[in-house]
Order: C-alpha cells, then structure tokens, then sequence
C-alpha cells in the first residue's frame, strides 16, 4: 500500500524548514557581528584586545626623519629650478639619399634643401647665490638658443644665459635674468663627508614634473668608473629615484646641504633602476668658481698616456694589481717628457698623494694648480726614483691628439672632424676590444660635412676609400685631396656603415 502525501503539505512543510534555517543564520550572524563590535573584527576572525601600538622610540626616530625631510622641502623647494631650452637643429630630408642616385636625379632634380627646425628639451638646477647664479649640467643646456627657467610656485618665465661650461665635468653656469631681484638659494655642504649609508634626498623635475622630491641613501663614492665621458671626477652613486628631467638638480643630504649634482643613471629601460650618479659638489664648486671668474676651467697636465695595472697585464709586469698607474707612453715636449718620466714607468706618488688608479691620477693631477711643480714618484725596473715636475695647462683633445699623431689642421678644418689614435688609454676608456683597428674620431664640428654626414665622437674609422686606417697619419695621407668626397667606413658599437662625406663649401 503506498503512502499519498498532499502535495500542499508537502510545500507547506519545506516552507516552514526553510524559514528555520533562515533565522537561524541570522541570528548566527547578528551575534557574531556583536561580539565583533566589541573586539574591533568579526567573530570568526581572530580577535584582539586592544590595537598593537609602534615602539615609541622607533615612531619617535620615524617621525623626526620625517621632520627633517619636511624641513629640506621647505627650506629649497624655491631653489630648485625648472629649465627648458630651445635648439636649433639641421632637420635632414628624408629622401636625400635618393638624390645620389644620378637615375632618380635625372627626372626630379636636385633635392630639396634641408630645413631648420626647433628641439626642445627640460632639465633642472639650482640657484647658488642671490644673484641668481645657476648650477646645472652642461648637456642640459649644450646648443641652447633659448633657456628659460622657472621657479617653484611662480608663474613667471626667466631668462638665462650661459655663463660658462666645462665639458669634462659635464657642468654648466647660467645666470638668470632677474632684473636686480634677489633670489632665494641653496646651502652647498662637503661631499668628502659622505659615506654610504647616508641619507640622499634629490629635487627636481623629472618627465616635467616640477620640484618632485625623491629619497634613497649613498650606494657607494669615488666612483671613476662609470663614465668615459666624464673622466676627471669621482661620482658619487645614489638609489634615490632619479628620471630624465632630473639632470642638473640638487642631492641634499639629511642637514638639506647640497652634497651633489644628479647627472646620469644606469637603466635598462629609461627610467629610475635605482642606480644613479651625482657629480660630488666639491668639484662643482672649484669648477664653478672658474667659470664665474673666467668664464672656463684650467686643468693640470702631466703628459702621459697611462692604464691601470690589472689581470694578466700585472702579472705579466710581475706587479700586484692596482699598485700604480702604467705610463703607455708619454707625449712630446710635454711636462713629463722634459721631467724625465719614461714609457714603461709605474706612477705610484703625485704630490705626496698615493696613486693605486687611473682614476686617481687624473682626479690628483687635473686638480693642480697650473705652473706648480710638484713630485712625482715612479718606479722602473724594480727601482724608485722622484722627478720634479712643473705642471701645465691642459690643452683641448684635439690639440693633443694633432701634436700626438701629426694630424694637419687643415684636413680637419675641411671636413670637420678630429681622429687619434686607439691607445691602451682610450682602450680603456671607451671599454673597445682589445687589438680594435681603426682611428677613433674625438671631436665633431657643429654643422660640418662631418655632422652633416652623422659622423659622432667615439666612431671608429676602418677605412678611407677603401684603405684601412691604423694611424692617424694614414688618416691624414687618406684625406689631404680636401676637393672631393670621400667614402669613410664607420663603425659605432656593433654595427659597421659606409658613409660618404663631402668637403665643406660643396
């Protein structure tokens, strides 16, 4: 026999287990969102009496950190400037290389001329003196038609003009055209004091970002090994987060002094990896001072070519690495040619300063007064000897690189462009192969056959109309019929392009 259930009993049942159930939870979650009200979480979740509180000596130390950060803000946000500059560039048709064609020429003629255009670019400073003197990198400005700067909060536009610069240190002097106005301005601190660890705190104008303050500590100082370019300075290396738009703003310590210059970065891909460099502001000082006073920077001149002695090259001179700087050779009629110091010699004493680098012969020779003689201390063949020296000034690359190889100024008057030789020195510093063949191109005139043509410093020239180049000489042998074209073989990093150059007036 089965058992008939009423449909409607059945529903009104379900119905009513149903209701059970649903009050049931909400009682389970009305009781539980109680006891949370009373510990600050809900129920299911761990409670806790009361809420865990800082230690009060490690809030305090946060907060004065914070204190003092606020207060560099404060104090140098009105300093800290923005600059944009105008250049004026040869814009290159794009269609140019057609026109060599003597076929395409034939039916559209000559090509048109080339057109001038206006590149614009951003960059940072800082005023060091009331008068409105500005502090900032030379690549920021280099070429500029035009600068404008642009303070803190204020919309008004200055202009500048440039001062001086020094190409080595990659630092430039403006000055703003503020009509008799006193400015507000930095306090410079001492970049020997630093040590990694400390605080590093950077203002400037990354991607146009005005007055962006960034902070990080010291990575490491005294470093000569990051750049060719900029040789005759020791930088000082930072994590604090620097951009493009960055370069010639201030590095503050925690005191709000000025410590450095930001100038470069290492990256992979533009932006800030946290590996950037600042030029240390005891150098900017002694720079800036002659560029105020004479509108250029002197520098002290040995006269040598000179390497570091590392790996196989020290064992092979029997020596312990870093135990002196190797003379490669030593130029003509110069301070150390008529001292007596000799190819072959190991350079361990300047001045009473211990010299174990590269980097610290330059920073200690380029740093001495022109016309003083000081000691120089060198070994040969095992033995010491001391040779008095009279230092000169440091004539311009391309000079000593004429007297150095022979190259004719007329050659480089034609075509402008300056070659060398690939010494064990520029080895090193351009960081080329080792046996790398060519002549290596040092300066560049602006809007020569040879810019015009794309020819950069630090190409290397394998050949001259077909003849391979190993001296300077043979540059200048390839060169000397100034009336016609030549087909100059280039290579630049990895790759390697014929390029042909047209003597100026053409």
């Amino acid at each position: 026999m089965k058992l008939r259930v009423n449909p409607r009993v059945f529903l009104f049942v379900n119905l009513f287990l149903l209701f059970i159930l649903v009050g049931m939870a909400i009682s389970f979650f009305v009781f539980s969102l109680e006891r949370g009200g009373k510990h600050g979480v809900f129920a299911y979740g761990q409670t806790k009496d009361k809420i865990e509180v800082p230690d009060a000596e490690a809030l305090k130390g946060a907060l004065a950190v914070q204190k003092a950060l606020r207060r560099i803000a404060a104090e140098n946000m009105a300093s800290v400037v923005n600059i944009s500059t105008e250049t004026v560039v040869q814009m290159r048709n794009p269609y140019s290389d057609y026109f060599d064609d003597d076929f395409f020429k034939y039916f559209f003629g000559n090509p048109p001329p080339s057109r001038k255009g206006t590149q614009r670019s951003l960059g940072s400073g800082f005023i060091v003196d009331e008068d409105g003197f500005v502090l900032s990198n030379l690549h920021v400005v280099k070429n500029a038609s035009k600068i404008t700067i642009k303070l803190y909060n204020e919309n008004k536009e200055y202009e500048a003009k440039v001062i001086g610069t020094d190409e080595s240190s990659d630092l430039a002097l403006l000055k703003i055209d503020g009509k008799g106005r006193k400015f507000p301005f930095v306090r410079l601190g001492n970049s020997d004091d630093i040590e990694p660890g400390d605080f590093a705190i950077a203002i400037g104008n990354p991607f146009g970002l005005n007055n962006t303050m960034t902070t990080g500590f010291v990575s490491s100082k005294a470093r000569n090994d990051v750049s060719a370019a900029n040789k005759f300075q020791r930088f000082i290396q930072i994590d604090v987060p620097i951009n493009p738009g960055n370069s010639g703003g201030p590095l503050f310590n925690i005191y709000g002094e000025v410590i450095g210059v930001n100038s470069m970065i290492y990256s992979t891909s533009g932006g800030s990896i946290g590996i950037g460099f600042a030029i240390p502001i005891n150098l900017a000082k002694s720079i800036m001072v002659q560029l105020r006073d004479k509108g250029k920077v002197t520098r002290g001149w040995l006269g040598v070519y000179f390497q570091d002695i590392e790996g196989d090259f020290a064992k092979s001179l029997n020596a312990h690495e870093f135990s002196g700087v190797y003379v490669s050779s030593v130029i003509k009629d110069s301070p150390a040619e008529k001292a007596g110091i000799l190819e072959g010699d190991i350079i361990v004493d300047v001045d009473g300063k211990i010299i174990k680098r590269t980097g610290d012969l330059y920073t200690v020779v380029t740093e001495l007064s022109v016309g003083k003689t000081v000691s120089v201390k060198v070994i040969r063949e095992g033995k010491s000897h001391t040779y008095n020296v009279k230092i000169a000034e440091r004539p311009d690359v391309e000079k000593v690189a004429a007297a150095q190889n022979g190259q004719k100024a007329e050659s480089a008057e034609k075509f402008g462009l300056v070659v060398g030789e690939i010494t064990p020195e520029i080895i090193k510093e351009r960081q080329l192969r080792a046996g790398e063949s060519g002549v290596i191109v040092l300066k560049v005139q602006p809007q020569s056959p040879a810019a015009e043509a794309g020819i950069m410093p630090g190409d290397i020239i394998r050949k001259v109309d077909g003849t391979a180049m190993k001296t300077a000489k043979d540059y200048e042998d390839a060169m000397k019929d100034g009336g016609k074209a030549h087909i100059l073989l280039v290579k630049r990093g990895n790759f390697t392009v014929a390029v042909k150059i047209e003597p100026s007036g053409k």
